[in-house]
């Protein structure tokens, strides 16, 4: 081969090498200046609720969930009032009585029991966004499992909620009390999404006031994702709220 072909080819093939590294950087150059754009548009996804047939503000039907825990092959070995405890919770989901399984809430919480109070979180579930408050301290369980599907129920309940001034609210008081680090970082996208002013009030209420250190660090985590500024104190909040929130347009 000729010696100066050969080196056109070398140094068209470097010059080519130089283009391709150079567009990689820019382009991750690129993504990483939108990460925060991108953390201000993510909203935490919970279990979708069809709602086609159902009333407004209203939980369409679903399957009851089967919360009897008798097993024939071993001893029950559950106290006389374990069992009234979760007799009276099977009765409150079949007979749909919603004051009923509130008022089970308390003892069930207290119950060393693991199924019944996994049965508590079925039958707290299948009420929906009626009974949100009471299933919001199950997500704190000693029970791993109760804790994810007190999780998976409370997300779906919450996605029922229309108003965003309950949804945030219902946020407010989670994360007021969690410390688990994962429920605290799906419960936390619910602030990105809803207006601003509503989101960055709620937040100054969690770090005044909660009584979780892991969730009043997660909300000014949110805060950075809400507006765009780290958070350092109250006064800074007010201040953003005062002179930067601006108000939704109305349609």
């Amino acid at each position: 081969m000729n010696r100066k072909l050969l080196i056109c080819l070398v140094v068209a093939l470097a010059a080519a090498i130089t283009v391709v590294v150079l567009s990689s950087r820019s382009a991750r150059t690129e993504d990483n200046e939108s990460t925060v754009a991108d953390l201000r548009q993510h909203r935490a996804t919970p279990v979708p609720v069809h709602k086609a047939n159902a009333q407004p503000g209203s939980r369409p039907q679903r399957p009851k969930p089967v919360i009897s825990i008798e097993d024939d092959d071993e001893e029950d070995t559950r106290t006389p009032a374990e069992k009234d405890l979760a007799e009276r919770i099977e009765k409150a989901l079949d007979e749909e009585d919603v004051e009923l399984a509130i008022a089970c809430v308390d003892e069930a919480q207290k119950c060393n029991v693991v199924e019944i109070r996994q049965s508590m979180v079925d039958t707290l579930g299948w009420f929906g966004e009626k009974t949100l408050p009471e299933l919001t301290p199950f997500l704190a369980d000693a029970d791993e499992d109760v804790r994810e599907s007190a999780k998976n129920e409370w997300m779906m309940a919450l996605s029922d909620i229309e108003d965003d001034k309950m949804k945030i609210r219902a946020v407010e008081l989670a994360m007021g009390v969690l410390d688990d680090e994962d429920t605290l970082e799906d419960i936390s996208g619910e602030f990105i999404g809803v207006d601003e002013k509503l989101a960055v009030e709620s937040i100054v209420r969690i770090v005044t006031e909660g009584k979780s250190a892991a969730g009043v660090e997660k909300a000014k985590e949110a805060y950075e994702f809400v507006t765009g500024d780290e958070w350092t104190d109250v006064a800074e909040a007010e201040r953003w709220i005062a002179e930067e929130y601006e108000p939704p347009e109305e349609d």
